[in-house]
């Protein structure tokens, strides 16, 4: 008798098996759909995000009685200008720490040695071919950061080319976003969904510009905070390692890490004390800790607030997908998928396991 209810809770889990196992599968074929046409997908998405957060300003240039198109290709200009004008400034200094890599794996392996006399008969006992450390160790670094360079300097060529694609699509995206976005409005059934509509794209508008906003100001003050400190300890270029603090700290604890690897070879570099040396990092670390623990959550508050791990898990995906620069978007992309299914209620309580607080899930 109780055949039939058995036979349909076995098809009823077979069905949740099977819905599970087709997301699963949506997924990875998204993923890598990305991967494969990063080409594509990234200018789009990249110029997306600059539309979104630029449209302010569109819209308060528009409000001068100036064109809407003249305002838009005006914001693009803008982009253009202080893009371009970044490169001039920074591009020399940068191909002189370059140049410098050499010096930097001389140093080091002197340091090493200098650090290793006392072990020198206790090695030549054990290890008698290693005789020639010191010159294994300058080129084991040199090729090191070679390497590392040689792979930034491949990409630079079609870096460029999307950088032109984005500023492309930004454009389009400014003069033509809204009319598209009225076209899906009108597309509703009912007054309600259109206003529901209106309201949502309004304010997950809002929310994303207003976290662009806020995190930018935060990141170009810690970049003018990091070049201070730089200028003040004697390092050459502050001004460059006051961008990359700016571009890499949209990357949290993995953006810093790396800057914080860069400035140790800087330190090594600029003095010939280990203490002096890490000293330049060290300031660094300072500065970004008082901006991560202190000056964001304040500022952004609880309602951008992350859960760590999956924070760093979302980047590493990101990564694998676009590289360089999908690190550097994952967390905008983070943001806006939270944003998105709060107003949308996309995942309803699961949400929750975005928070960084577990106090913020309890209430």
């Amino acid at each position: 008798m109780n055949r039939p209810l058995l036979i349909h809770k076995l098809d009823g889990r077979k069905e949740s098996v099977m819905a599970l196992a087709l997301n699963i599968l949506v997924v990875i074929a998204v993923l890598y759909t990305l991967y494969f046409c990063r080409t594509l997908f990234l200018p789009v998405f990249v110029a997306g995000f600059i539309a979104l957060f630029s449209s302010p300003l569109v819209r308060f240039i528009a409000g001068f009685k100036v064109p809407h198109a003249l305002a838009a290709a005006l914001v693009v200009i803008l982009l253009v200008v202080g893009v371009s004008a970044a490169f001039v400034i920074l591009v020399e200094p940068a191909g002189h720490w370059f140049d410098s890599l050499p010096v930097l794996g001389e140093k080091i392996a002197v340091q090493m040695n200098g650090l290793s006399d006392r072990f020198n008969v206790l090695r030549a006992q054990v290890m008698p071919e290693a005789e020639g450390q010191s010159s294994a160790i300058s080129g084991a670094l040199e090729a090191v950061f070679l390497s590392a360079f040689s792979v930034v300097a491949g990409t630079t060529a079609m870096f460029l080319v999307q950088i032109a694609a984005v500023f492309v699509i930004t454009y389009f995206f400014l003069v033509y976003g809204d009319n598209l976005m009225r076209n899906f409005v009108r597309a509703q059934s009912s007054f309600a969904e259109k206003k529901k509509a209106v309201i949502i794209f309004q304010t997950v508008r809002d929310d994303i510009s207003r976290y662009a906003l806020l995190i930018s100001l935060i990141n170009i003050s810690l970049g003018l905070a990091t070049a201070c400190v730089m200028a003040l300890l004697g390092v050459e270029d502050p001004l460059l390692w006051g961008a990359l603090a700016t571009i890499l700290n949209f990357a949290p604890y993995i953006g810093p890490l790396v800057l914080s690897i860069i400035l140790i070879s800087v330190g090594f570099i600029e003095y010939e004390s280990w203490v002096m040396a890490l000293t330049v990092p060290g300031s660094f670390l300072l500065l970004n800790f008082i901006e991560s623990q202190l000056v964001t959550p304040t500022v952004l508050g609880q309602r951008f607030n992350m859960n760590p791990l999956l924070v760093v898990l979302w980047m590493f995906a990101w990564g694998w997908v676009w590289g360089v620069i999908g690190l550097l978007i994952a967390i905008p992309l983070l943001v806006c998928f939270k944003i998105l299914s709060s107003h949308l209620d996309l995942l309803g309580c699961w949400i929750n396991i975005l928070d960084g607080d577990s106090s913020g899930a309890k209430n």
